[in-house]
Protein backbone atom coordinates (compact mmCIF):
# COMPACT_ATOMS: atom_id res chain seq x y z
CA UNK A 1 0.00 0.00 0.00
CA UNK A 2 2.56 2.57 1.10
CA UNK A 3 4.45 2.19 -3.04
CA UNK A 4 0.87 2.31 -4.16
CA UNK A 5 0.33 5.74 -2.12
CA UNK A 6 3.87 6.73 -3.16
CA UNK A 7 2.81 6.25 -7.09
CA UNK A 8 -0.02 8.84 -6.84
CA UNK A 9 0.40 12.36 -7.80
CA UNK A 10 0.53 14.89 -4.94
CA UNK A 11 -2.79 16.17 -6.62
CA UNK A 12 -4.61 13.53 -6.39
CA UNK A 13 -7.82 14.06 -4.28
CA UNK A 14 -9.88 10.94 -1.91
CA UNK A 15 -12.98 10.62 -4.21
CA UNK A 16 -16.16 11.50 -2.50
CA UNK A 17 -18.28 8.59 -2.17
CA UNK A 18 -21.25 10.52 -0.70
CA UNK A 19 -24.56 11.26 -2.51
CA UNK A 20 -23.76 14.52 -2.66
CA UNK A 21 -20.33 13.71 -4.00
CA UNK A 22 -21.51 10.95 -6.85
CA UNK A 23 -24.15 13.98 -7.65
CA UNK A 24 -21.54 16.67 -8.50
CA UNK A 25 -19.57 14.02 -10.44
CA UNK A 26 -22.86 13.38 -12.65
CA UNK A 27 -24.44 16.99 -12.53
CA UNK A 28 -23.10 20.24 -13.30
CA UNK A 29 -22.21 22.08 -10.11
CA UNK A 30 -20.78 25.57 -8.96
CA UNK A 31 -16.88 25.98 -9.33
CA UNK A 32 -17.10 23.68 -12.99
CA UNK A 33 -15.23 25.40 -15.84
CA UNK A 34 -17.36 25.04 -19.38
CA UNK A 35 -15.42 21.86 -19.96
CA UNK A 36 -17.04 20.03 -17.82
CA UNK A 37 -20.04 21.24 -18.03
CA UNK A 38 -20.24 20.81 -21.29
CA UNK A 39 -18.99 17.12 -20.60
CA UNK A 40 -21.95 16.12 -17.94
CA UNK A 41 -24.30 17.56 -19.99
CA UNK A 42 -23.64 15.73 -23.13
CA UNK A 43 -23.57 12.38 -20.90
CA UNK A 44 -27.03 13.69 -19.31
CA UNK A 45 -28.89 13.39 -22.66
CA UNK A 46 -27.07 10.35 -24.08
CA UNK A 47 -28.76 8.88 -20.64
CA UNK A 48 -31.65 9.91 -21.18
CA UNK A 49 -31.44 9.35 -25.28
CA UNK A 50 -31.11 5.99 -23.58
CA UNK A 51 -33.99 5.55 -21.33
CA UNK A 52 -36.33 7.03 -23.57
CA UNK A 53 -35.13 4.32 -26.20
CA UNK A 54 -35.67 1.70 -23.92
CA UNK A 55 -39.24 2.98 -23.18
CA UNK A 56 -40.08 2.73 -27.10
CA UNK A 57 -38.52 -0.65 -27.12
CA UNK A 58 -40.42 -1.90 -24.03
CA UNK A 59 -43.94 -0.19 -25.17
CA UNK A 60 -43.69 -1.76 -28.75
CA UNK A 61 -42.94 -5.14 -27.37
CA UNK A 62 -44.92 -5.44 -24.51
CA UNK A 63 -47.31 -2.66 -24.56
CA UNK A 64 -48.46 -0.58 -21.32
CA UNK A 65 -50.85 -0.92 -18.77
CA UNK A 66 -53.23 2.02 -20.50
CA UNK A 67 -53.35 0.20 -23.97
CA UNK A 68 -54.45 -2.92 -22.62
CA UNK A 69 -56.90 -0.94 -20.61
CA UNK A 70 -57.96 1.30 -22.77
CA UNK A 71 -58.54 -1.61 -25.39
CA UNK A 72 -60.96 -3.22 -22.98
CA UNK A 73 -62.97 -0.06 -21.74
CA UNK A 74 -63.75 1.00 -25.74
CA UNK A 75 -64.59 -2.70 -26.27
CA UNK A 76 -66.88 -2.96 -23.58
CA UNK A 77 -68.60 0.50 -24.76
CA UNK A 78 -69.21 -0.89 -28.20
CA UNK A 79 -70.22 -4.22 -27.14
CA UNK A 80 -72.44 -3.53 -24.11
CA UNK A 81 -75.13 -0.77 -25.67
CA UNK A 82 -78.51 -2.47 -26.42
CA UNK A 83 -80.29 0.81 -27.34
CA UNK A 84 -82.22 0.73 -30.48
CA UNK A 85 -80.90 2.85 -32.99
CA UNK A 86 -83.94 5.05 -33.23
CA UNK A 87 -83.63 6.23 -29.74
CA UNK A 88 -79.95 7.87 -30.92
CA UNK A 89 -80.72 9.06 -34.08
CA UNK A 90 -84.00 11.26 -33.09
CA UNK A 91 -83.39 11.72 -29.29
CA UNK A 92 -86.69 12.75 -27.25
CA UNK A 93 -87.33 16.85 -27.21
CA UNK A 94 -89.44 18.05 -24.24
CA UNK A 95 -92.15 19.87 -25.49
CA UNK A 96 -92.63 23.40 -23.94
CA UNK A 97 -96.53 23.75 -22.27
CA UNK A 98 -98.06 26.35 -24.07
CA UNK A 99 -99.05 29.94 -22.64
CA UNK A 100 -102.67 29.53 -23.88
CA UNK A 101 -103.58 25.87 -22.87
CA UNK A 102 -107.04 25.89 -24.72
CA UNK A 103 -107.68 28.19 -28.16
CA UNK A 104 -110.87 28.59 -30.30
CA UNK A 105 -110.25 27.75 -33.85
CA UNK A 106 -110.14 30.04 -35.73
CA UNK A 107 -112.02 28.67 -38.71
CA UNK A 108 -114.78 28.38 -35.52
CA UNK A 109 -116.21 25.34 -38.08
CA UNK A 110 -115.59 22.07 -36.49
CA UNK A 111 -115.82 23.39 -33.01
CA UNK A 112 -112.76 21.70 -32.06
CA UNK A 113 -111.12 23.31 -28.89
CA UNK A 114 -108.59 21.24 -27.82
CA UNK A 115 -104.82 22.09 -26.83
CA UNK A 116 -102.84 22.93 -29.64
CA UNK A 117 -99.29 21.18 -29.27
CA UNK A 118 -95.89 23.58 -29.82
CA UNK A 119 -93.45 22.12 -32.75
CA UNK A 120 -90.78 20.85 -31.41
CA UNK A 121 -87.46 23.08 -30.72
CA UNK A 122 -85.27 21.53 -33.68
CA UNK A 123 -82.67 23.92 -32.61
CA UNK A 124 -82.02 21.69 -29.56
CA UNK A 125 -78.34 20.81 -29.73
CA UNK A 126 -79.78 16.92 -28.92
CA UNK A 127 -81.65 16.27 -31.68
CA UNK A 128 -79.19 16.24 -33.90
CA UNK A 129 -76.05 15.05 -31.84
CA UNK A 130 -75.69 12.09 -33.75
CA UNK A 131 -75.48 11.15 -37.41
CA UNK A 132 -79.33 9.97 -38.67
CA UNK A 133 -79.34 6.46 -39.00
CA UNK A 134 -76.39 5.81 -36.11
CA UNK A 135 -76.30 2.51 -34.98
CA UNK A 136 -76.94 2.21 -30.84
CA UNK A 137 -73.83 0.81 -30.39
CA UNK A 138 -71.79 4.03 -31.48
CA UNK A 139 -73.34 6.70 -29.22
CA UNK A 140 -71.06 6.05 -26.77
CA UNK A 141 -68.20 6.42 -28.58
CA UNK A 142 -69.58 8.78 -30.91
CA UNK A 143 -69.43 10.97 -27.73
CA UNK A 144 -66.48 10.47 -26.75
CA UNK A 145 -64.87 10.89 -30.63
CA UNK A 146 -67.21 12.14 -33.13
CA UNK A 147 -64.14 11.19 -35.93
CA UNK A 148 -65.22 7.53 -35.55
CA UNK A 149 -66.77 5.68 -38.31
CA UNK A 150 -66.76 1.95 -38.00
CA UNK A 151 -65.53 -1.09 -36.01
CA UNK A 152 -63.31 -3.90 -36.89
CA UNK A 153 -63.62 -7.33 -35.00
CA UNK A 154 -62.47 -10.54 -36.24
CA UNK A 155 -64.04 -13.40 -34.09
CA UNK A 156 -62.72 -16.47 -33.01
CA UNK A 157 -58.80 -14.89 -33.48
CA UNK A 158 -58.24 -14.29 -29.91
CA UNK A 159 -56.05 -15.52 -26.76
CA UNK A 160 -56.56 -18.25 -24.27
CA UNK A 161 -59.65 -16.11 -22.42
CA UNK A 162 -61.46 -15.84 -25.23
CA UNK A 163 -60.83 -12.24 -25.69
CA UNK A 164 -60.20 -11.23 -29.70
CA UNK A 165 -57.23 -9.86 -30.49
CA UNK A 166 -58.41 -7.38 -33.26
CA UNK A 167 -61.69 -5.93 -31.93
CA UNK A 168 -61.02 -1.88 -32.09
CA UNK A 169 -62.75 1.12 -33.33
CA UNK A 170 -61.98 2.43 -36.76
CA UNK A 171 -60.89 6.50 -37.21
CA UNK A 172 -60.91 8.98 -40.13
CA UNK A 173 -59.85 12.26 -40.09
CA UNK A 174 -58.75 14.52 -43.06
CA UNK A 175 -55.24 12.82 -43.13
CA UNK A 176 -53.73 9.80 -42.76
CA UNK A 177 -50.79 11.09 -40.13
CA UNK A 178 -52.01 12.13 -37.40
CA UNK A 179 -53.96 8.81 -35.96
CA UNK A 180 -50.33 7.08 -36.59
CA UNK A 181 -49.18 8.33 -33.43
CA UNK A 182 -52.78 9.55 -31.54
CA UNK A 183 -55.02 7.06 -29.97
CA UNK A 184 -58.91 6.79 -29.87
CA UNK A 185 -58.97 9.32 -27.26
CA UNK A 186 -56.82 11.48 -29.35
CA UNK A 187 -53.59 11.73 -26.89
CA UNK A 188 -50.44 11.02 -28.80
CA UNK A 189 -49.30 7.59 -28.43
CA UNK A 190 -47.02 5.35 -30.26
CA UNK A 191 -49.39 2.68 -30.88
CA UNK A 192 -51.96 5.44 -32.33
CA UNK A 193 -55.39 3.73 -33.39
CA UNK A 194 -56.88 1.86 -36.82
CA UNK A 195 -58.08 4.46 -39.23
CA UNK A 196 -59.18 4.15 -42.74
CA UNK A 197 -57.69 6.11 -45.54
CA UNK A 198 -58.70 10.31 -45.48
CA UNK A 199 -58.82 9.92 -49.07
CA UNK A 200 -62.86 8.72 -49.47
CA UNK A 201 -64.92 9.99 -46.73
CA UNK A 202 -67.30 7.21 -45.19
CA UNK A 203 -70.88 8.02 -44.53
CA UNK A 204 -74.44 7.08 -44.15
CA UNK A 205 -74.61 6.97 -47.70
CA UNK A 206 -71.55 7.02 -49.74
CA UNK A 207 -67.73 5.75 -49.56
CA UNK A 208 -65.19 3.93 -50.97
CA UNK A 209 -66.11 0.63 -52.99
CA UNK A 210 -62.65 -0.62 -51.23
CA UNK A 211 -61.92 0.65 -48.02
CA UNK A 212 -58.46 0.55 -46.98
CA UNK A 213 -57.60 0.56 -42.91
CA UNK A 214 -54.29 0.54 -41.68
CA UNK A 215 -53.08 -0.45 -37.92
CA UNK A 216 -50.01 -0.63 -36.47
CA UNK A 217 -47.76 -3.82 -35.96
CA UNK A 218 -46.94 -3.44 -32.33
CA UNK A 219 -45.03 -6.66 -30.86
CA UNK A 220 -47.78 -6.25 -27.30
CA UNK A 221 -49.73 -8.64 -29.66
CA UNK A 222 -52.29 -5.16 -30.29
CA UNK A 223 -53.75 -3.76 -32.81
CA UNK A 224 -52.93 -5.22 -36.03
CA UNK A 225 -50.28 -7.42 -34.87
CA UNK A 226 -52.10 -10.61 -35.10
CA UNK A 227 -52.77 -10.35 -39.00
CA UNK A 228 -49.66 -11.78 -39.52
CA UNK A 229 -50.95 -14.82 -38.19
CA UNK A 230 -52.48 -15.71 -41.24
CA UNK A 231 -48.69 -16.47 -42.49
CA UNK A 232 -48.76 -19.43 -41.03
CA UNK A 233 -50.86 -22.22 -43.20
CA UNK A 234 -54.03 -22.61 -44.99
CA UNK A 235 -55.99 -24.19 -41.65
CA UNK A 236 -55.69 -20.97 -40.27
CA UNK A 237 -57.30 -18.96 -42.53
CA UNK A 238 -59.78 -21.75 -43.34
CA UNK A 239 -60.52 -21.28 -39.74
CA UNK A 240 -60.65 -17.21 -39.64
CA UNK A 241 -62.18 -16.27 -42.82
CA UNK A 242 -64.63 -13.98 -41.63
CA UNK A 243 -64.04 -10.03 -40.54
CA UNK A 244 -66.73 -8.33 -39.12
CA UNK A 245 -66.70 -4.63 -39.96
CA UNK A 246 -69.49 -2.20 -39.12
CA UNK A 247 -69.96 1.38 -40.51
CA UNK A 248 -71.49 3.67 -37.69
CA UNK A 249 -74.66 2.73 -39.82
CA UNK A 250 -74.57 -1.19 -40.83
CA UNK A 251 -73.09 -3.91 -39.74
CA UNK A 252 -71.69 -6.52 -42.64
CA UNK A 253 -69.37 -9.25 -42.74
CA UNK A 254 -66.40 -9.79 -44.96
CA UNK A 255 -64.78 -13.21 -46.28
CA UNK A 256 -60.95 -13.23 -46.97
CA UNK A 257 -60.06 -13.66 -50.42
CA UNK A 258 -56.16 -13.23 -49.70
CA UNK A 259 -53.31 -11.94 -48.35
CA UNK A 260 -49.68 -10.98 -49.30
CA UNK A 261 -46.69 -9.55 -48.51
CA UNK A 262 -45.30 -6.19 -50.75
CA UNK A 263 -42.75 -3.46 -50.82
CA UNK A 264 -43.71 0.37 -50.83
CA UNK A 265 -40.64 1.40 -52.49
CA UNK A 266 -40.48 1.06 -56.46
CA UNK A 267 -36.83 -0.12 -56.04
CA UNK A 268 -38.00 -3.26 -53.90
CA UNK A 269 -38.86 -5.21 -57.05
CA UNK A 270 -38.31 -5.90 -60.64
CA UNK A 271 -41.90 -4.97 -61.64
CA UNK A 272 -44.27 -2.25 -60.36
CA UNK A 273 -44.84 -2.53 -57.66
CA UNK A 274 -48.39 -2.85 -56.53
CA UNK A 275 -50.19 0.23 -55.22
CA UNK A 276 -53.14 -1.30 -53.13
CA UNK A 277 -52.90 1.18 -51.23
CA UNK A 278 -54.45 3.82 -53.69
CA UNK A 279 -57.11 1.60 -55.24
CA UNK A 280 -60.49 2.92 -54.02
CA UNK A 281 -63.01 2.60 -56.83
CA UNK A 282 -62.87 0.70 -59.75
CA UNK A 283 -64.11 2.78 -62.53
CA UNK A 284 -63.66 0.46 -65.08
CA UNK A 285 -62.87 -3.61 -65.69
CA UNK A 286 -58.83 -2.66 -66.36
CA UNK A 287 -58.58 -1.12 -62.47
CA UNK A 288 -61.09 -3.82 -60.68
CA UNK A 289 -58.70 -6.26 -63.07
CA UNK A 290 -55.32 -4.27 -61.70
CA UNK A 291 -56.28 -4.29 -58.10
CA UNK A 292 -57.52 -7.95 -58.22
CA UNK A 293 -55.11 -9.94 -60.37
CA UNK A 294 -52.74 -8.11 -58.29
CA UNK A 295 -54.14 -9.91 -54.87
CA UNK A 296 -54.57 -12.94 -56.58
CA UNK A 297 -50.65 -12.91 -57.69
CA UNK A 298 -49.03 -12.23 -54.26
CA UNK A 299 -51.76 -14.12 -52.08
CA UNK A 300 -50.38 -16.87 -49.87
CA UNK A 301 -53.29 -18.65 -50.25
CA UNK A 302 -56.05 -19.18 -53.36
CA UNK A 303 -59.88 -20.06 -53.22
CA UNK A 304 -62.59 -20.57 -54.94
CA UNK A 305 -64.17 -17.61 -53.62
CA UNK A 306 -66.00 -15.38 -56.59
CA UNK A 307 -65.13 -11.40 -57.03
CA UNK A 308 -66.36 -9.05 -59.07
CA UNK A 309 -66.60 -4.97 -59.70
CA UNK A 310 -69.96 -4.72 -58.29
CA UNK A 311 -68.58 -6.41 -54.88
CA UNK A 312 -67.21 -4.12 -51.68
CA UNK A 313 -64.19 -4.65 -50.13
CA UNK A 314 -61.58 -3.96 -47.21
CA UNK A 315 -57.69 -4.21 -47.08
CA UNK A 316 -56.23 -4.18 -43.59
CA UNK A 317 -52.67 -2.88 -44.24
CA UNK A 318 -50.08 -3.21 -41.57
CA UNK A 319 -46.05 -3.31 -41.48
CA UNK A 320 -43.94 -6.10 -41.80
CA UNK A 321 -40.58 -7.64 -40.50
CA UNK A 322 -39.18 -9.33 -43.55
CA UNK A 323 -37.53 -6.59 -45.11
CA UNK A 324 -37.65 -2.88 -44.68
CA UNK A 325 -40.22 -0.47 -45.70
CA UNK A 326 -42.59 -3.54 -46.52
CA UNK A 327 -46.23 -4.53 -45.54
CA UNK A 328 -49.00 -7.22 -45.08
CA UNK A 329 -51.89 -6.82 -46.56
CA UNK A 330 -55.38 -8.79 -45.62
CA UNK A 331 -58.03 -8.25 -48.26
CA UNK A 332 -61.70 -9.17 -47.77
CA UNK A 333 -64.58 -9.31 -49.69
CA UNK A 334 -68.11 -8.10 -48.38
CA UNK A 335 -70.47 -11.01 -48.13
CA UNK A 336 -73.39 -11.35 -50.70
CA UNK A 337 -77.25 -11.48 -49.71
CA UNK A 338 -77.96 -14.83 -48.25
CA UNK A 339 -74.41 -16.26 -49.37
CA UNK A 340 -72.82 -19.13 -47.04
CA UNK A 341 -69.30 -18.11 -46.69
CA UNK A 342 -68.47 -21.89 -45.17
CA UNK A 343 -68.99 -23.26 -49.22
CA UNK A 344 -65.62 -22.16 -50.22
CA UNK A 345 -62.49 -23.63 -49.97
CA UNK A 346 -58.91 -22.36 -49.72
CA UNK A 347 -55.88 -23.26 -51.15
CA UNK A 348 -51.89 -23.03 -50.15
CA UNK A 349 -50.57 -21.12 -53.46
CA UNK A 350 -47.19 -22.72 -54.10
CA UNK A 351 -45.60 -19.75 -55.44
CA UNK A 352 -46.90 -16.43 -54.01
CA UNK A 353 -45.41 -12.99 -55.57
CA UNK A 354 -43.22 -11.26 -53.08
CA UNK A 355 -40.61 -8.06 -53.65
CA UNK A 356 -37.56 -9.03 -55.45
CA UNK A 357 -36.08 -7.61 -51.82
CA UNK A 358 -37.32 -10.75 -50.21
CA UNK A 359 -36.18 -12.97 -52.36
CA UNK A 360 -32.45 -11.04 -52.02
CA UNK A 361 -32.39 -10.81 -48.87
CA UNK A 362 -33.25 -14.47 -47.98
CA UNK A 363 -30.64 -15.77 -50.56
CA UNK A 364 -33.06 -16.49 -52.91
CA UNK A 365 -33.56 -16.42 -56.77
CA UNK A 366 -35.52 -13.51 -57.76
CA UNK A 367 -38.44 -14.90 -60.30
CA UNK A 368 -38.31 -13.36 -63.43
CA UNK A 369 -41.71 -12.38 -64.72
CA UNK A 370 -43.66 -9.56 -66.09
CA UNK A 371 -46.22 -9.58 -63.27
CA UNK A 372 -50.24 -10.67 -63.56
CA UNK A 373 -50.81 -9.19 -67.52
CA UNK A 374 -49.01 -5.70 -66.85
CA UNK A 375 -50.28 -5.48 -70.47
CA UNK A 376 -53.15 -3.93 -69.18
CA UNK A 377 -51.48 -1.00 -67.62
CA UNK A 378 -49.19 0.32 -70.00
CA UNK A 379 -49.68 4.26 -70.08
CA UNK A 380 -51.89 5.02 -73.31
CA UNK A 381 -49.89 6.96 -76.08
Amino acid sequence: MAMLNELRPESYEKRDRSIKGRLKELLPWKGDDTKEIVRKLIYLTAVAVLIYSFYGVWEYRFGTSDLHESKDDLSNLYHSTTDSPEDLSQPSVTQPEAENPVQENPGGSSGDNSPQTPAADVSDPEASKYPEGMLSQFKALYDINPEIIGWLTIDGLADSDGVNYIDYPVMQTDDNDYYLDHDFYGEEKAYGALFADHNIKVTKDSGPQNTVIYGHNMGAGTYFSHLHDYKKRVSFIKEHRLVTYSTLWEENQYIIIGCFLTGIREDQDNIPIFRYHVCFDFDNLSEFDYWYKNVLYRSYYTSDIPCSIEDEYITLSTCSTEIYDSRFVVVARKLREGEDPWQYEYYSNPNPRKPAAFYEAYGMAVPKDDGPDYEYYLPEE
